[in-house]
């Protein structure tokens, strides 16, 4: 059996991305997508928000692209992060790591 780690998800964009470099210079965006769940479910059940990171060539994608509220197209692979915060208490997030992204109509 081959297991495979790939979303294709569609939503919008949350906040305004975030821009940095890593340490060896490749640009790096992360930004939040909210998506739109079933109808009928409550108001907290229905939005929920996935955090995305672009790395390298995709990060310096149009800044227009990337805009608050823009509909957009995610395809990419989840990854969790685990840390530890100064006090000792681990911490983890699970994030979609894009491999392309594109305005949804």
């Amino acid at each position: 059996m081959v297991f495979r780690n790939e979303v294709i998800l569609t939503g919008k964009v949350a906040k305004p991305p975030l821009r940095h470099h890593r340490p060896d210079g490749s640009p790096v965006v992360q930004f939040v997508l909210e998506l739109n769940q079933v109808q009928g479910a409550s108001e907290a059940e229905r939005k929920s928000r996935v955090d995305v990171v672009a790395i390298g060539r995709l990060a310096e994608a149009e800044p227009g692209l990337l805009e608050y509220g823009q509909p957009l197209l995610v395809e990419g692979r989840l990854q969790e992060r685990r840390w530890k915060t100064a006090e000792g208490r681990s911490l983890s997030r699970i994030e979609v790591i894009a491999t392309r992204f594109q305005k949804a109509e």
